[in-house]
């Protein structure tokens, strides 16, 4: 009985483990994972080889860093892969409760809203549909429980979901959505 256990909290922590890095490994540029209940991964990628600083300080840094915010905030983020062997080419990944701990973490301005609680200025204009018909926002269809992230960086953007809209900011190809970082990139998903 003991080794069954055993066998099973191995098993367990196993899958905890590829599951917390697969967005990781899934991606080489710096991506933003948009889950439908509102929680977030980010995977960065950074050249660190100009910079004076040994992995080892890197990661103990960045943890600090989220230490100190989860202190703040409550347990709010999480790094879940961080891989130094090449520092020039760092890869992070940090899982994010919802977008006000991605917002306060990094200091960003980015909503995160059901499309009926946006306010209309926030997405006033026209968008290309996922069908590449161009679109202005008062003629939406097909948006009720649709959800709308609106983000000024620059960034790939993977949502769990189907694209439905997204504005000039935004091009869209295989699955990924690429956001300028000029102005407020919009994407409407279901």
């Amino acid at each position: 009985m003991r080794k069954y256990r055993m066998i099973v909290a191995l098993s367990m922590m196993v899958c905890l483990m590829t599951g917390c890095s697969g967005q990781a490994k899934k991606y080489d540029t710096n991506t933003l994972v948009v889950k439908g209940n509102g929680s977030l991964e980010e995977v960065a990628i950074e050249d660190f080889s100009e910079i004076a600083v040994q992995a080892e300080e890197l990661e103990n840094y960045i943890d600090a860093q989220i230490d100190q915010y989860n202190d703040e905030n409550g347990k709010q983020i999480k790094r879940t892969y961080m891989n130094t062997k090449d520092m020039n080419n760092v890869k992070l990944a940090i899982k994010y409760k919802n977008i006000d701990s991605f917002n306060g973490f990094n200091l960003l301005e980015c909503q995160y809203a059901d499309f009926a609680e946006i306010e209309e200025s926030a997405i006033r204009g026209t968008y290309t549909s996922v069908d590449g018909e161009q679109v202005k926002h008062t003629d939406f269809v097909n948006v009720e429980k649709a959800k709308v992230l609106v983000l000024p960086e620059a960034t790939n953007v993977v949502v769990k979901g189907d694209i439905l809209y997204y504005n000039d900011q935004v091009t869209y190809a295989d699955g990924v959505a690429t956001t300028s970082g000029e102005e407020n990139a919009v994407i409407i998903f279901k």
